[in-house]
């Protein structure tokens, strides 16, 4: 099969146009969705910190309690006998590095 030069310019042009095209593709949003991605990693191993400092601790394995984070807020929920543990609860989640803030949800459950 023979080409004309013509035909040979145009598969040329269209195949050096793809690179230009691939590296001008990332939209901006893929920016954002990498952030956002970074974002719910840190997230995630902020709650698996806080479940973890909640589930080796004496008082507060007793109870059930979940933990939520979003950028660097944790919120606790659940049951518990006391205030004194909720404040223990809060104490434990704050001394989490990279915990801003908790916020808690905590009920106290009666007998």
């Amino acid at each position: 099969m023979q080409f004309r030069p013509i035909d040979v310019a145009l598969m040329l042009a269209a195949m050096a146009a793809v690179p230009v095209a691939a590296a001008e593709y990332p939209p901006r949003s893929a920016a954002a969705a990498g952030q956002a991605a970074g974002q719910y990693i840190d997230d995630a191993t902020l709650t698996t910190k806080v479940k973890t400092a909640l589930i080796s601790d004496s008082i507060t394995s007793l109870f059930i309690i979940s933990v939520k984070s979003e950028n660097g807020v944790v919120t606790l929920s659940g049951k518990v006998d006391k205030a004194e543990t909720v404040e223990h609860a809060i104490r434990l989640a704050m001394a989490v590095p990279g915990v801003r803030e908790v916020r808690p949800e905590l009920a106290i459950k009666l007998n």
